[in-house]
């Protein structure tokens, strides 16, 4: 098969590039304004809020809800742990972990290997990727060698083993494609394993995808191709990542105890983009820095803890973004757009006891704003919980996680079983997690309690590391390529502890640093139940005539776990039609099924096919294959749709892929979303999301 290859544009071009404002926030994605993930081009890249593109983490996870996030049995009993394999099905001797339908990217490969340690990955075990449904993988390598270095572009620091991101190994190339990516791995389930001496092979994994809209321009990735410009902005940790040569403003003063020391103020439009300061570490913990942007709070809290340096840290943060430089400085490189005008200071905290002397300088670009840009936003949060979950983010509109910096601690016992704790994150009224992560050193790209000490990169690392659960780790990772985007709202928690049910009392201390916009960019165009008689005829849902459907009862995979009993219907023939005709149609549009993922078998058969989603008898989308989950049955899952220009009603047909890796195709609920559209939401959405 042919490969487009994607060019990196020089350092000079990128500067021009950056010179030009994003004009449209809604269109379709093409090269010359930079894809999502395309954040080493622009600052203004990495500020777009942009609702054609949705990010979503496909994980080892416990599909029920226990500790034992990974692959392949190990040595607790069935009973502990009964869907061993998390794999999504298998085919012939390989087994496939992703299959990703129309256009997107992959931007981040994480796993690790061992059983209570890290170990090398089984040189038996091969990685196998093909884009744009290809017959035959058009890369097909030891899957150990996509991170030791040895193979172009899979060399840092776009990959790291687990002796540099300790106990992780993670991959950060761009893999772009057109079409689909499908991955899959052979030889993970080959028995004895020389790395670990065991029989085990446990794998624990998370892949970051994007999904754009159906049609959208994309150069799928080439084998042979590099990305300089990534690799150049990963190696500035310290300086201006985008090296704008901005000519930096001076300031050298005193703050007092009790008082608050004015650094810059600016009217009009433009950008702070870069701080940097001289502050002895003993006082950083009781200077606050203070940013106004547009007459609202934007940033207030320890100097500690935005540059995420804490006084006890063993490997001094230096990511691309915030840290602390050779010299000792810290510094912050986030983007911060203002329209009004902004402000900052430091304010001395009350355990400030004597004069402080601070020096540095303050980067100020004039580039305009343009309307994609949120308004950027650090919020810090302390508290501490004896079972359950922490919520690192709650909030209703639209705007994307960019980086968080953290610090753990178990709450009155000694344990490290705070780091057991998964990520989930639910977004724009779904039910379902479409981010569910495998524990905490793994989410900051880590492995097994951080067990190769602390460390820093560009985009993650731990400062301090717990040695035996009476201490404290603190740890931070970077979202640039890979962030948590929402369009209406967002519920992000983390589990303190193993489980659920089986808890840890642990404290966290947190710092979510994100872009915040003013309106929710994503609403309800419809929504009905295909077993309810008289939302079915309004949407005029016919199912197909092969459709077994039957009501079914059974959970979620939120926590705690909803309930649902509604009808299903699923089928492997024909076809299933339904219509939304909405007041006033605007992009992206994106069409969410509810369904019954507990038909399959895990690790082995999808529990749903891949379909086709055609819109006015054409072409508008896919939906990927969905895993088994026999013991959350209730799954919901997206498809971004192509443009549909002039539409004002939209007949819907899904056209279910026919194949052997799954039990057919499964539809309990359609919902359909779109762009804001003043005239007909200003006045009528409340953004309750009541279901």
């Amino acid at each position: 098969m042919a490969f487009r290859v994607s060019v990196d544009q020089d350092r000079g071009a990128r500067l021009l590039l950056y010179a030009s404002a994003f004009a449209c926030l809604m269109g379709t994605p093409g090269p010359a304004f930079g894809l999502p993930w395309e954040i080493w081009q622009s600052p203004q890249r990495l500020a777009s809020l942009d609702a054609a593109d949705r990010v979503v983490e496909h994980s080892s996870h416990c599909p029920q809800g226990c500790r034992y996030d990974r692959s392949n049995a190990g040595p607790e009993s069935p009973e502990a742990n009964p869907t061993p394999l998390r794999w999504l099905y298998r085919d012939g001797a390989e087994v496939v972990v992703l299959d990703e339908r129309g256009p997107g990217a992959l931007t981040r490969f994480w796993m690790t290997t061992g059983n209570g340690v890290s170990t090398c990955i089984d040189p038996a075990i091969r990685i196998q990727f093909r884009f744009d449904g290809a017959a035959e993988p058009q890369l097909d390598l030891p899957l150990a060698s996509l991170f030791d270095g040895s193979k172009m572009p899979f060399t840092p620091p776009l990959v790291a083993d687990r002796f540099s991101s300790s106990g992780g190994f993670v991959s950060r190339v761009p893999m772009a494609y057109a079409q689909s990516l499908r991955i899959s791995l052979s030889g993970a389930e080959s028995g004895a394993n020389p790395c670990t001496g065991d029989d085990f092979g446990l794998l624990w994994y998370q892949f970051i995808t994007h999904r754009l809209p159906f049609g959208s321009e994309i150069a799928t990735f080439n084998p042979m191709q590099d990305f300089p410009a990534w690799r150049n902005f990963l190696d500035q940790r310290g300086g201006d990542p985008w090296n704008a040569m901005l000519a930096p403003q001076a300031f050298q003063d005193t703050l007092q105890p009790g008082a608050s020391l004015p650094l810059a103020s600016r009217a009009g439009s433009g950008w702070l983009r870069g701080i940097r300061m001289l502050v002895p570490i003993d006082r950083r913990p009781h200077i606050h820095l203070r940013v106004v942007v547009d007459d609202e709070i934007a940033v207030d809290m320890p100097l500690a803890d935005f540059f995420a340096t804490p006084e006890q840290a063993s490997v001094q943060t230096r990511s691309v973004f915030f840290g602390e430089d050779a010299v000792g400085r810290l510094y912050s490189w986030w983007p911060m757009p203002y329209r009004q005008g902004a402000s900052l200071e430091l304010v001395a905290g009350p355990a400030l006891d004597s004069a402080v002397a601070v020096s540095g300088d303050l980067s100020v670009d004039t580039e305009p704003v343009p309307p994609s840009a949120g308004r950027f936003i650090a919020s810090l949060a302390d508290r501490c919980t004896d079972a359950g979950e922490f919520e690192l983010l709650e909030e209703r509109g639209a705007g994307k996680i960019v980086g968080v910096a953290a610090r753990y601690r178990a709450d009155g016992v000694a344990t490290r079983g705070y780091l057991e704790g998964d990520e989930r994150v639910v977004l724009d009224d779904a039910i379902t997690p479409v981010w569910y992560g495998t524990g905490v050193e793994d989410f900051f790209d880590a492995g097994f309690y951080f067990d190769g000490g602390a460390f820093s990169s560009a985009l993650s690392g731990a400062s301090e590391v717990d040695p035996d659960g009476n201490g404290t780790t603190s740890a931070y990772r970077i979202l640039a390529t890979d962030p948590i985007a929402y369009s209406r709202s967002i519920r992000w928690t983390q589990e303190a502890g193993y489980s659920p049910g089986l808890p840890v009392p642990t404290c966290l201390r947190s710092v979510v640093y994100r872009y915040q916009g003013s309106r929710p960019l994503a609403v309800s165009l419809g929504r009905f139940e295909v077993g309810d008689a008289i939302q079915a005829a309004r949407y005029h849902y016919q199912a197909s005539p092969w459709a077994n459907c039957a009501t079914q009862s059974g959970q979620y995979s939120n926590e705690p776990p909803r309930n649902r009993t509604a009808l299903d219907c699923r089928y492997s023939e024909g076809l299933s039609r339904f219509a939304f005709t909405p007041p006033q149609i605007a992009g992206p549009l994106r069409l969410r099924r509810t369904f019954d993922a507990a038909y399959g078998i895990p690790g082995t058969l999808a529990s749903a096919s891949a379909a086709e989603v055609r819109v006015n008898g054409v072409r508008a989308g896919w939906f990927p294959p969905a895993a088994a989950n026999r013991a959350r049955r209730w799954q919901e899952q997206e498809v971004l749709l192509a443009d549909l220009p002039g539409a004002s009603q939209l007949e819907f047909e899904i056209v279910p892929e026919s194949g052997s890796h799954a039990a057919g195709f499964g539809e309990s609920a359609w919902e359909l979303l779109g762009g804001w559209v003043d005239p007909v939401f200003s006045d009528t959405f409340d953004g309750s999301g009541v279901r």
